[in-house]
């Protein structure tokens, strides 16, 4: 099994109080899927683990109600679904499908609010749901309130189920998250390099980013990874961070404009 396929799982979800009302939450949902935890909004800001909850609660419903039809997707690809839909003139027949499922879970629901077949899909799709005790898990970067172009009918019925949110991870959280990827990945830091880590990295992926190239690094594997070691590679990362320079460069060099105009007060496309 590879190290994503390990990490959409509940056992691999390092819990702290940042995030233990989502989890509890989930787990809820799988003992009574449709009840009054419908819908199930998780939301926070980026790379607090939502989408890994959303995983791990995806693939424990289908190991404990293997004969429901479950459709897990980012918001994207129903974004995508839905104006194919429409634009065919097929909207009826997408909608029936939609209803037969037993839970539907769409990642990122923050994004369907620039989309007018999407959140008219949503809506309805919700309301038979809601009725017919079918299960809706979304995750959102904003909280169903501040989506205001969704519109109210909706942001209501986002409002009316449980709304959990995950808050960014701190020290012993991160710390905690440190002593799980260095196991899974088979590293063994020093207690100055784990403090290190604990005090610099901010999230999950983050962290991630720098145990993949720790643990490239040849022979990182078995031995004990020094403090050194450690704030080589940050600084590596931090010299490597997007800056706003960097992307009017590209802007001007991709558009042919120069730097002043990119700067200046018109807004002329």
């Amino acid at each position: 099994m590879t190290l994503q396929a390990c990490d959409q799982r509940f056992e691999t979800f390092v819990a702290g109080e940042e995030n233990v009302l989502a989890i509890e939450a989930a787990h809820k949902v799988i003992v009574e899927p449709g009840n009054q935890y419908n819908p199930l909004v998780i939301f926070g800001p980026p790379s607090v683990g939502k989408s890994h909850l959303f995983q791990a609660l995806r693939v424990r419903l289908e190991e404990v109600y293997p004969q429901w039809n479950i459709l897990s997707l980012p918001a994207c690809e129903f974004i995508s679904e839905c104006e194919q839909a429409w634009d065919k003139n097929s909207a009826a027949e997408f909608r029936q499908s939609l209803w037969k499922l037993d839970a539907l879970m769409i990642d990122d629901v923050h994004q369907m609010q620039r989309s007018g077949p999407a959140k008219e899909e949503l809506y309805h799709t919700f309301n038979r749901f809601v009725a017919n005790g079918r299960q809706l898990i979304l995750t959102s970067r904003d909280a169903p309130a501040d989506m205001l172009d969704l519109g109210l009918p909706l942001r209501q019925r986002l409002q009316s189920g449980l709304v959990v949110r995950i808050d960014p991870p701190r020290e012993q959280l991160i710390r905690d998250l440190i002593d799980r990827e260095s196991i899974r990945f088979g590293l063994r830091l020093s207690q100055k390099a784990s403090g290190l880590l604990s005090r610099e990295i901010r999230h999950c992926r983050e962290l991630q980013g720098v145990f993949h190239e720790l643990r490239h690094q040849g022979d990182a594997g078995g031995r004990l990874i020094s403090l050194e070691e450690v704030r080589a590679v940050l600084q590596k990362h931090a010299s490597q961070q997007l800056k706003i320079s960097d992307v009017t460069k590209v802007v001007c060099e991709y558009f042919n404009v120069e730097l002043a105009r990119v700067r200046s007060a018109s807004r002329r496309q």
